[in-house]
């Protein structure tokens, strides 16, 4: 497989620097969705936009392959219209625009390298209607080494109702980098932040006489785990506004309910391998795939 790219124009550089915003575009409406919200991220961040459309083809070496031609030329149309669609939303971005010769999933994933945002749609062209996530964004999802922002087609990118709150997931589990991403992006949009604990009762007390529920003050262990997580943001974040909410339910149902009164939901990703590599846990996939607001996954390292 031919893994070169080639830029297809749009913009005064020749080489994106690196840690700029990168949005895979096949066309689809969810693609479509993810430029919007690239182009904003870029223009908030001061920094090049690289609209990536991936061409998996295998270079035949002839002087008469029309049809490789022609698959070529309609993707550099593909990424050109993704790119022009960004420009009318934002003139002023700098704006470059690649061809991949390479399998979407595989071009993504090594983007993930060079980018400081990675962005997506959550269902791509050619996919079956009733699938909510798609077969590139959830490995992409997974293996993404850059944190990913992946978008629904139906996700409202008009940007006429952003008073709402951006929610954040917080977790027992180290979710550090998840919480430094949603307070720096609600400090850059002026947004207040929700910070969401969900807490279920251990087996062993829901099914004990001695430890009744009901008796179990639940909510005093909550708050403090959230109290707790958010204390070495507060003082560096002080003009973000942040509602500690805490919920007895599981997690998933709970941010997915969330999600319909926010802007952003950020979530850490706690990538696991298994047989068939990296993978998300429960709660992030079925969150991406149920989100009323785009999903922020920020990669857990170590």
């Amino acid at each position: 497989m031919n893994q070169a790219a080639e830029s297809t124009g749009s913009t005064s550089q020749s080489t994106p620097p690196r840690g700029h915003v990168v949005v895979g575009f096949d066309g689809s409406p969810g693609a479509e969705r993810a430029v919007d919200l690239a182009a904003d991220e870029a223009l908030r961040r001061h920094t090049t936009l690289e609209v990536l459309h991936a061409l998996e083809w295998v270079e035949l070496g002839h002087a008469d392959d029309h049809f490789g031609q022609q698959l070529r030329e309609e993707a550099r149309h593909i990424v050109e219209r993704g790119a022009e669609r960004a420009r009318l939303r934002h003139p002023e971005l700098s704006i470059r625009s690649t061809v991949e010769f390479a399998n979407a999933m595989d071009a993504l994933e090594a983007a993930s390298d060079r980018a400081a945002l990675l962005v997506v749609g959550s269902r791509g062209l050619g996919g079956f209607a009733g699938l909510l996530l798609g077969s590139v964004s959830l490995p992409v999802s997974a293996a993404a080494r850059c944190p990913l922002l992946v978008v629904h087609p139906d996700h409202d990118t008009s940007g006429t109702d952003a008073a709402k709150p951006i929610v954040v997931g917080v977790s027992d589990d180290d979710c550090t980098a998840a919480l430094e991403a949603a307070f720096a992006r609600a400090q850059s949009q002026g947004l207040p932040l929700r910070a969401l604990h969900v807490w279920r009762y251990p087996a062993m007390m829901a099914g004990s006489a001695g430890y009744a529920p009901a008796l179990y003050d639940w909510r005093e262990v909550a708050h403090a785990t959230v109290t707790t997580a958010l204390a070495p943001l507060r003082g560096k974040y002080p003009d973000v506004t942040v509602v500690e909410d805490v919920a007895l339910d599981t997690p998933a149902h709970a941010l997915v309910g969330a999600s319909a009164h926010a802007t952003l939901v950020v979530l850490a990703a706690h990538r696991k391998t298994g047989r068939f590599g990296p993978n998300l846990g429960r709660v992030t996939h079925a969150v991406l795939h149920h989100s009323e607001a785009p999903v922020l996954l920020v990669p857990v390292t170590g």
